[in-house]
This record gives structure tokens, sequence and C-alpha cells, in this order.
């Protein structure tokens, strides 16, 4: 039916900090866990809805890169998808100091890379050099003020700000903080791009098939898990196949028919045939900057008043009831529910065609031909850039637009162009979410002196941001998300949609195959039955 996802990610944690703490929550099972003796063997065959083009996870925002990724790269710390705690992995502890600018990791000895490297602090060093050169786009965007790191010893290592960053410690265990080796650092980022890195996790890339597949394969001796990992040894699977299906109603028959073990990204129409029957669905709620629409102020939506009847001409329920699951619901702010500090701004994101009406009017845009207001005989439409496939919500939300007089041309480009054409301001309206459980995803997105696709102006909002990243309090921080978020809203400077769901199914052949803290699979753990 649709196509829920947004189509520009980061990398989801949930964030434990100063005190707070907060879980994704789900209706349907989130886990599969057996208790019966794992089967060593056999190869996982997962389904993915595009070919990220991309598989290094320090330049990439895909959640399907990240799928595959995780399970080739080892982090600094994990995080307790229970509880949101940071938890040692490849460092045995850490610590904070001098207001939360400087962050020391100890190293547990032993773990190697695939090219039989040591894990130490020269690698963390090179790693953490190369990824704060990277645009800001992605992971490297919370690297702002990283002045360096400092290694004492093989096992000793310090990062450096120059600026308090509160939300560092939580990054340093997502996928794109993963540690690679010194080699790494020196290749070019297209070959990366490729598969061409090195990391220490339980898996390595056999190849990568541009628009087919990428197949990873058991590394042997493989013995420094996470510190919450059941299996403390190598992988259980000898290999995970990675299949591209775009079309979701070939991926869903690919699953049914026993073609694939694992389909992602099931779409609310079908996931209820996999609710049993020999399957279940591996699901959890996306924390992080919801769906939007993000909108270019640098054009016609330079005016606010244009901006604020967008943010209340769109029928959020009315979008989730008609085109989305129980997984899903309306947005009540920039940030999704079940994002630390969260603050709820429901009340201003009403539905309210006649006010829109009023604004639009107010701006010069008066009733026209076939519906659509016009001023100066030039008619309202906006450009909506969109990476194909084009979810099918989209044009709901054309509808729903069109029926204030609002013209929307549905711009639908490859994933590669897309990224081009946003660079480039060559749109009005594109949609960029950023799934993290940390509300510096708000910094990083709507920040003036950041990468500001938006063009947004300088303001107050960015006081409340830097306030927001160098908080050491829980309070303090919560007074900068809220102050931040009731400008962005006030302002319109995003059309918040809905609170998205990352959805898979899966079937009961997959013993112990679960969701991080990041939302990735865990494929370390999991084995066929």
């Amino acid at each position: 039916m649709s196509r829920p996802f947004p189509r520009i990610l980061l990398g989801t944690a949930l964030l434990a900090i100063t005190g707070s703490v907060i879980a994704c929550s789900t209706s349907t099972t989130n886990t599969s866990t057996d208790a019966s003796a794992p089967v060593t063997g056999g190869t996982l065959q997962v389904g993915l809805p595009v070919d990220p083009t991309c598989l290094d996870p320090q330049q990439t925002n895909q959640l399907t890169t990240m799928d595959m990724s995780r399970s080739l790269v080892d982090s600094l710390t994990d995080q307790d998808p229970r509880t949101g705690a940071i938890v040692p992995w490849l460092a045995s502890s850490f610590s904070v100091a001098d207001g939360a600018r400087q962050f020391t990791f100890v190293l547990r000895p032993g773990p190697t890379f695939s090219d039989g490297t040591p894990v130490d602090a020269t690698a963390v060093k090179a790693t953490f050099d190369r990824l704060a050169t990277m645009p800001a786009i992605g992971p490297a965007a919370y690297f702002a003020g990283y002045t360096g790191t400092t290694v004492t010893d093989a096992h000793h290592v310090t990062v450096n700000f120059a600026n308090p960053n509160t939300q560092f410690l939580q990054a340093t265990s997502t996928v794109g903080f993963g540690i690679l080796s010194v080699a790494t650092a020196s290749r070019s980022l297209p070959d990366r791009c490729r598969g061409d890195f090195v990391g220490s996790g339980p898996f390595v890339l056999d190849h990568y098939t541009a628009d087919q597949e990428v197949v990873l394969r058991r590394r042997a001796g493989y013995a420094w898990p996470s510190s919450l990992a059941s299996n403390k040894g190598a992988a259980y699977l000898s290999s995970v196949k990675f299949l591209f299906v775009p079309e979701d109603g070939a991926r869903t028959g690919a699953l049914s028919s026993g073609q694939l073990q694992v389909g992602e990204n099931i779409q609310p129409s079908d996931q209820s045939q996999f609710q049993d029957n020999g399957f279940h669905l591996l699901a959890r709620s996306l924390p992080g900057l919801v769906p939007p629409l993000s909108l270019n102020q640098a054009g016609i939506l330079g005016d606010q008043r244009l901006r604020e009847a967008l943010l209340i001409a769109i029928n959020r329920q009315e979008l989730v009831d008609t085109m989305l699951s129980p997984q899903y619901k309306p947005a009540t702010g920039p940030l999704s529910s079940t994002t630390p500090f969260y603050t709820n701004v429901g009340a201003k994101l009403g539905y309210d065609p006649k006010r829109a009406a009023q604004l639009l009017t107010s701006a010069g845009w008066l009733p026209g031909a076939n519906g659509i207001r016009a001023k100066g005989g030039k008619p309202l439409s906006l450009d909506w850039l969109i990476p194909s496939p084009m979810p099918v919500v989209d044009e709901y939300v054309q509808q729903q637009l069109q029926k204030i007089g609002i013209g929307v041309k549905l711009d639908i480009v490859p994933a590669a162009r897309y990224v081009e054409q946003q660079q480039a301001g060559n749109f009005d309206i594109s949609a960029v979410s950023v799934a993290r459980a940390d509300p510096d995803v708000l910094r990083v997105v709507f920040a003036s002196k950041g990468a500001n696709i938006w063009h947004l102006p300088p303001s107050p909002l960015d006081t409340y941001l830097n306030q927001e990243v160098s908080a050491t309090t829980g309070p303090a921080r919560q007074t900068a998300v809220t102050n931040a978020v009731n400008w962005i809203v006030d302002h319109a400077d995003t059309v918040p949609l809905y609170e998205s769901a990352q959805v898979h199914g899966v079937s009961n052949q997959v013993r112990n195959l679960n969701l991080d803290a990041s939302l990735r699979l865990n494929l370390h753990d999991a084995w066929l039955g």
C-alpha cells in the first residue's frame, strides 16, 4: 500500500545521559530469542528495498547500509536497548571529563582487524581524525568542535573537543563511529564505498555486486563482541546474503515463499500476514527527527506565512489512518516521542484548512484556475524532490495540499541525483529524517552554521541548539531542546508528518535475531533452526 520510510536517515540509537533514559516501544514482537542450543552454519538471506550504493559506515546516511556494516565494524561502546545505558565493547571502560569536552577510553586487549592488525589507540585516532574531515551530513556531524585524539599508549586514548559535546559518548556506540584499521584512513572514499575498508567485526565482506547483492562471511576466531552479546565467540551463521529487492510485492512474496528468511521494511498493508503462520514481525519505533516536509527557505518558502499554511494544511491523523498501520502515529513535533527530551507541541500542528487559506490569502496567493492559488498570474506550485522509488504517502500529502490550493510537483529522481540536487538547492520541498534517539539531531539539521541545505537564517535557534549540545545536566538540556522545538514549529521551519517505525518480516526458522539499540540487525547472535 505505502512505503512510509523517509529517504535520508542517520543511524539510530537510544540515549541515556544525565539520568534520562527512554525506550523504543512497539505493539509487535521485537525479539526472536530462542533458549535452545544454537546451530552453527547456514546462510541467512535478507531482502532489502534498495541498493545503498555505499557500504562505508562513515559516509552513508542510509539505514540499509547500517544493517550490513554493523556486522563488519565494532564500536568503542554499545548501548543497551532496554535501558539506554552505554556499555563496554572495544573499550573496556570510559570516562567523561572537563564538562563533556574530554572522553577517555581504555581499550580491551586482543581484538584485531580482519587484516591482522591490532585494534589499538592509533587506529582509534586514525578513524576519528579521518571522520572529522568528512562532510558534516553523516556521522561527521557529531564531531562538532573536535580538536583531536591523544594517544597515551596502545590501550589508552582521549578524544578532545573545544566545547562541551554531551552527545559524543552515545555517538561512539553507533555504526558510523565504528573503528577502522589505520590503513583504511588513507584509502579513497569511492573505494571505501565499494567495500574497501577493514573493520574488526564478526563478519567480513565477501563481495558486493551493485544492484544485486552483498554477501558477508563469518570471520573465524572472532572473540570480542559487545558486553551485551549472548554469543561470546564467532558468529553462528556461515554467511549472510543481502539481496536488493526494491519492489515491495516481490520482497513480500519472496519472504512468503521461503526464498528469503528476512524481508526488511514490510509495508503496513502486508504486515498482518507475517504475524503468524511461521513468521513474526521484528519491529520498533524510530526515535529522532520524524519524517517531515523539509522546506527550502531560499525560494518561495522564505515567506513564513506560506510555511505556516503548510504546517496546518496536513491532516496527520487521516494520513496515518488511511496510509499507514498501528505501528505509526501522527507527529506531535519535530522529534519522535521515543526520543530523549522529547517535547509535545502537537497543539500547534492541528489541522486547520480555514486558517491555512487565510494565511495564503494574506501572503497574496489568491484562488485561481483549477483550484490552485496564484499571485501575479503565477500559480502556487512547489517542487518536491523525491528519491526513487516514491512513497505512496507522498501522493496523499500532495492531495491534501491541493485541497487548499497549493500545487505540488513530485520530482522523482535516482538516489544519487537526489543528493546532488538537494545539495545544490534545486527544490522547494524534500524530506530528511534523522533516526537517532538524541535531541542533537535538531542541531545537525537546523543549525544555520551547519550544512544548512534549508537556508535557515541565523537566529536565536542557533543559541538554543548550542545550549542543547553543551548542557551537562538533564534540566538544562531539556530547557534548550524545548526552546528549540518551539522555535522550529513557531517559525514553521519544517512540517512534521508522522512517527515512523522499523518493521521487518522474519521466518521462524531464524532464531535469536534482534534489533540493537541502533535498530540494526544483530547478526552475530542469530542462527538458523
